[in-house]
């Protein structure tokens, strides 16, 4: 009976058990019934379906993007937004009033450029920057960062050319400029470079993004010209409405970004959904049982990305949370997902470590009314590296916006005028209003009457601390209620 179940479980999955002819010809014939087989096909294409949702996510982030700078014909000031190939500088920090779909920091300017490498490469005019932290992060289609050729870990800030190169392009690069691959057609720079909150230090960064060029390589001439690359046309689509929109759309954006190799264990699977890179989705190809778990997909889909709006990663005991660390977060599309959604563009750990929270430290959720204080043991603090530090940010709770407070102070952290305790720790105050007396500097507002989130962010920092974090050696402190007076 034992032999005759496995024989017949094998037989359903498609396995080999047979390790002598006889024996496969004496097996017996598996009869499964149609509402078995039913109930199955629906259940599988459910769950690829989700995971094929997690893993185009990235994609539909991407195509938001490339719909707000497509029809552009100059930068704009509300974001580090231009037309394709030209470069969108943001040269004032966050605040209350930045409306971005995503979570910016209040650390530094931004600098952003959406590639579009079909027609050849483009070249980036680099300058040096020796004062402060400025890294050059560049991306796929599938918001995946490529190399680093840019920031104080990687050159000292050293000047350079940097020229970003899609799949299919082959020939020579001028002597001198650094090849950077990007492995889909189209792709992305996130240009960050810290400042501090005057309007000196303002003008130094805004001198720096002044001197950075965009040229393409055919006009390259020893170095940038005055000819800037080509803005793309913009794309022609093809609308799509019905319930299976959704997987059309995400047939179009998979045929023009190709996955990346890395990815062939995930587009192996997707066949089984009807989707092939490359070619349209048609559900009428499908049985009725895989249709139905690919509409419960969609309709699940949604619900899956707010979860992971708040649970993006891995929740350590204090109550902070982040993306695992690790070089297969490529290949997490659940945590990749969650970070296009909310992060958008996060650098990798060697350059800046990002952690964030919803909770305080009896897991309830952070309310603005409340009072909470960070308390950091001196060995407690994270440690940098030359021009690293180190950040806490506030948001709103239900959105990316940046809470609005009557100090315009929207973040707090290393290099902010804190005052530690006499034995060197440091608490940080996190309430709605000030803690009163000298240490009104260690004060980061929060919204009365509203929940909200906060991050962390450290900004290169050592080695060490990255490896002892993510190991849990090290623990960011949490949000402690405090009673009020």
């Amino acid at each position: 009976m034992m032999k005759h179940a496995l024989l017949t479980a094998a037989s359903i999955i498609g396995l080999s058990l047979t390790p002598t002819a006889s024996l496969a010809q004496t097996a017996p014939q598996t009869v499964v019934t149609s509402e078995v087989d039913a109930e199955g096909r629906e259940a599988l294409a459910y769950s690829l379906a989700i995971q094929a949702y997690l893993y185009s996510y990235p994609l539909f982030i991407w195509e938001r993007e490339r719909l707000r700078r497509e029809n552009l014909t100059e930068a704009q000031t509300r974001g580090p937004i231009a037309p394709i190939n030209r470069l969108g500088h943001m040269n004032w920090l966050a605040n209350a009033n930045s409306d971005m779909p995503y979570s910016p920091n209040n650390d530094t300017v931004y600098t952003g450029v959406s590639l579009d490498l079909r027609a050849e490469p483009i070249i980036l005019d680099m300058p040096a920057i020796k004062d402060r932290y400025a890294v050059v992060q560049s991306v796929n289609a599938y918001m995946e960062n490529q190399t680093y050729h840019y920031s104080p870990r990687i050159n000292g800030g050293d000047a350079v050319q940097l020229a970003f190169v899609g799949p299919n392009w082959e020939g020579d690069l001028p002597e001198g400029v650094e090849r950077v691959e990007i492995d889909t057609p189209s792709g992305a720079l996130a240009i960050r470079l810290a400042v501090r909150r005057n309007e000196a230090d303002l003008a130094t960064v805004r001198g720096y993004q002044a001197q950075m060029s965009l040229t393409p390589l055919s006009a390259w001439d020893n170095g940038p010209t005055d000819i800037e690359p080509a803005i793309p046309a913009p794309l022609e689509r093809e609308s799509f409405e019905g319930p299976f929109a959704h997987f059309q759309q995400m047939a179009v954006l998979l045929a023009e970004n190709p996955p990346p190799p890395q990815h062939a264990a995930m587009n192996a699977t997707l066949w089984r959904l009807g989707l092939e890179p490359g070619q349209a989705f048609d559900p009428e190809t499908l049985d009725p049982d895989t249709r139905a778990g690919i509409l419960r997909a969609i309709e699940d889909g949604p619900a899956v990305m707010e979860y992971l709006r708040r649970n993006r990663g891995q929740r350590y005991p204090t109550g902070w949370d982040t993306a695992r660390y690790a070089d297969d977060i490529v290949f997490d599309y659940a945590a990749r997902a969650a970070i296009s959604l909310v992060g958008l563009l996060g650098n990798d750990p060697e350059e800046a470590i990002y952690f964030y929270t919803y909770f305080d430290s009896e897991n309830a959720p952070l309310d603005g009314s409340e009072r909470y204080r960070m308390h950091f043991e001196p060995e407690d603090l994270p440690g940098i590296n030359e021009l690293g530090f180190w950040s806490v940010t506030m948001y709103d709770g239900e959105s990316f916006l940046l809470v609005d407070n009557p100090i315009d102070r929207y973040s707090i952290g290393s290099r902010h005028n804190l005052q530690y305790n006499d034995d060197g720790s440091l608490d940080l105050y996190i309430q709605p209003e000030a803690p009163g007396g000298e240490f009104d500097s260690n004060w980061l507002p929060s919204p009365e009457g509203r929940p909200y989130r906060v991050t962390f962010r450290i900004y290169s920092p050592k080695p060490e601390t990255t490896q002892s974090l993510y190991d849990g050696e090290l623990a960011l402190p949490p949000l402690e209620p405090v009673d009020r007076p």
